[in-house]
């Protein structure tokens, strides 16, 4: 584990793509902000390793893939 001290306002960035910054500090509490990629989960630490959130599903579009055009061809030609 690495232990470092930053004061408010300043960060600690990871893998070059996540960014922490010290918000403020207070009374025993530290206010931190993440900025990561979206996609990324970041999740408490009390939490523990619960499973991935699962995300609302992507709208069909309104036009038909190839594989549901042949099934209504074969369909129609039955």
């Amino acid at each position: 584990m690495l232990v470092i001290a930053r004061s408010a306002g300043q960060s600690v960035v990871l893998d070059e793509r996540i960014t922490v910054t010290v918000l403020a500090s207070r009374a025993g509490l530290v206010r931190l902000g993440i900025e990561a990629p979206e996609g990324l989960g970041v999740r408490r630490g009390e939490l523990g390793l619960l499973p991935e959130v699962r995300r609302p599903r992507r709208r069909r579009s309104a036009r038909p893939d190839a594989a549901e055009v042949a099934t209504a061809e074969q369909r129609d030609t039955a």
